[in-house]
């Protein structure tokens, strides 16, 4: 057993499904810790994407996972400690399906650290980047410009110039950073598990599409709308509606329902879709763009950026929301399976 020492009463009623009885039950019993104010993807969306790939993972895999996690410097009070009493009583299977997706969280839980302790591991800069930034497949910013003129490009280095932590300074080179640390078989093992739970975590940011670029008008948003932060809506600002967009269904429903439409894209997915994050910062990028700024949120900015009065609150429409939560379940599911390819391939 990964943990059978922690018991006490079952906070949960059975959950039935198609699914595995241990992942549903695990996962939707996970969608209610830890919910705060998420810098991508609330806790629901980063434990959904762990879900996925876990789906897609072979037990030698699994095992090499688990051993390097429990040698995470805040292994006790940060997993064991946190782990649910049902799951703990449960088999092993369902304690890895519990700590997988606690590790793809774990990034966002270092903000609540003590001071020392958030200083080793926060890494605030990590989980976004640069609209303007731009390295292979992602040739098209994406900034939105209202009555401004774009920003010049600016070309990123390539993977392999991201030699130390400090290179590391967006949602990119953070990947770079971290897949070649855990990657790396001579590194410390405690290092490398901090690296696996940003690893989990980043591959759930970049597919996110208000984490890869933002929009600027004149006066406004002279300075950006902070990927969507500066956009008020009926339900919190746009890019915490983006990032709890499958919070109301719960992840069990969310789960079952990603695997079922999305199951022959992820099926038929091979390793290369598992290499190269460029690509999936494109698609996050073309998304973007093309729906998740509307026209009508850019014609009152448009109107707005003269005046001196606040920008009005927009209502997300019935559509859009639907629509929002149809991109959201793509995307997790996308992140998922590359998740699980790139483990399979390098670990």
């Amino acid at each position: 057993m990964l943990r059978a020492d922690i018991l006490g009463n079952d906070p949960l009623n059975t959950v039935s499904g198609s699914l595995k009885p241990t992942l549903v039950y695990t996962l939707l019993f996970a969608s209610c810790l830890l919910m705060q104010n998420a810098l991508a993807w609330d806790s629901v969306g980063h434990r959904l994407s762990a879900a996925v790939a876990n789906h897609y993972l072979s037990d030698s895999v699994r095992e090499e996972l688990t051993r390097i996690l429990q040698q995470h410097p805040r292994y006790e009070e940060d997993f064991l400690e946190q782990m649910p009493a049902s799951i703990a009583r449960g088999d092993d299977d369902s304690q890895f399906e519990w700590l997988l997706g606690q590790a793809a969280f774990w990034p966002d839980m270092t903000r609540g650290f003590s001071d020392s302790e958030r200083a080793k591991y926060n890494r605030a800069n990590w989980h976004y980047i640069d609209g303007a930034w731009l390295r292979g497949a992602a040739t098209t910013q994406g900034n939105t410009y209202i009555a401004v003129a774009p920003f010049d490009d600016i070309l990123g280095p390539s993977a392999a110039a991201i030699q130390a932590e400090s290179n590391a300074d967006n949602v990119m080179t953070a990947l770079d950073y971290n897949t070649a640390l855990l990657g790396n078989t001579d590194a410390a093992m405690s290092q490398r598990a901090v690296a696996l739970c940003w690893v989990l975590h980043l591959i759930g940011d970049i597919h996110q599409p208000l984490h890869v670029g933002s929009l600027y008008s004149k006066n406004r948003f002279a300075s950006g709308d902070r990927g969507g932060n500066g956009i008020q809506t009926d339900g919190g600002n746009l890019h915490a509606r983006w990032d709890r967009a499958l919070r109301s269904e719960g992840v069990n429903t969310a789960l079952e329902t990603m695997l079922m439409q999305h199951s022959a894209t992820l099926e038929n997915m091979n390793q290369q879709d598992g290499a190269d994050w460029s690509v999936w910062m494109h698609e996050s990028r073309a998304l973007l763009l093309n729906t998740v700024y509307t026209q009508q949120m850019k014609t009152a900015i448009a109107r707005s950026d003269s005046s001196t009065g606040r920008l009005r609150e927009f209502n997300l429409s019935e559509s859009y929301v639907d629509a929002m939560k149809v991109h959201a379940r793509l995307r997790l599911a996308l992140a998922g399976r590359r998740l699980a390819l790139w483990f399979e391939d390098k670990l």
